[in-house]
């Protein structure tokens, strides 16, 4: 079994910096093709949707020059789950052009990322701050107007399945990657939304290692998403924190994950998913080659 390997975003947020400028968006691409990937991911974070945007002619050009596609827009919006319902609107709005320029680059699939609740004292991820992972558990306000369930269906669902309509709309699927510290942080939590919403347009990024840090097999997620896995991101873990580690380096059983992908006849691409820390930059080349190797060698066996 073989499955095209992209290189994931996380590349050029290690490389260069957190939010790329247009220049290293198009050094990424460059990356990309020198380390021998053919497909990888395009973010648009917060104001710099806007760049991407209005820049999109000179971001595909450069992707057509170096035989790269890309699979995956990511808008990032975390107004999408806002309280505020103008805030929220406004965001969605935004999604939209994330869908158009989904279109406009032929990636097949946008993904939504679910952020965090309102009662965070601190936003573990911040897009206006500086790239990290969040070792240390939130702080959460005990709020007595706080209802879960009235923000799970009135905003988390209600902002969900407006976005996949718009997907939808623009011949898109719609991916949601389950990450710690999120409103949807692992498979379960997917599972119910996906069940509420009830459109086969919406399915799963496999985040082995988020997954993981989480105590939780990818094997098991593998079984309980099956057919509605859209993508897998491929990093390894030592089932202790969320590091994003070069395949071969962790605790992952990486036959058996494949093996239940191939069960499950999963057809989509695997991203080599690996940095995310500063101090892994002077490396991170080595490290992405060494993971594409890595798989390549192991779909020849399984």
């Amino acid at each position: 079994m073989k499955w095209g390997l992209a290189m994931c975003w996380l590349y050029a947020i290690t490389k260069y910096r957190y939010v790329p400028s247009l220049e290293e968006i198009l050094l990424a691409i460059d990356d990309a093709k020198r380390m021998g990937f053919q497909y990888m991911e395009l973010e648009g974070v917060g104001p710099q949707l806007y760049v991407v945007a209005e820049n999109r002619a000179i971001i595909k050009k450069r992707c057509k020059e170096n035989g790269i596609a890309l699979i995956d827009f990511v808008p990032v919006l975390p107004d999408i789950m806002s309280t505020d319902s103008e805030k929220r609107r406004r965001a969605v709005e935004d999604f939209r052009l994330g869908c158009e320029l989904g279109s406009y680059f032929e990636t097949g699939m946008v993904q939504v990322d679910t952020f965090h609740l309102p009662i965070h004292v601190e936003p573990p991820y911040d897009i206006s701050k500086e790239f990290r992972y969040a070792y240390k558990a939130p702080q959460l306000r005990v709020e007595p107007n706080f209802d879960f369930w009235e923000y799970f269906d009135e905003v988390l669902v209600s902002s969900v399945s407006e976005c996949n309509d718009m997907a939808k709309d623009h011949g898109l699927k719609l991916c949601i990657e389950p990450r710690t510290w999120e409103n949807i942080s692992n498979v379960w939590a997917l599972e119910l939304l996906m069940r509420k919403i009830g459109s086969e347009n919406l399915g799963a990024v496999l985040d082995v290692a988020h997954l993981a840090a989480q105590k939780t097999q990818p094997v098991i997620c593998i079984e309980i998403l099956g057919k509605r896995i859209f993508y897998v991101h491929a990093s390894d873990n030592n089932y202790l924190t969320e590091d994003h580690l070069e395949i071969g380096k962790g605790s992952i059983d990486w036959t058996s994950t494949l093996k239940a992908l191939q069960k499950h006849k999963y057809k989509g691409y695997i991203g080599v998913d690996v940095g995310g820390k500063p101090e892994l930059k002077p490396t991170i080349d080595t490290m992405y080659i060494n993971s594409k190797t890595y798989l390549e060698n192991l779909m020849k066996q399984i």
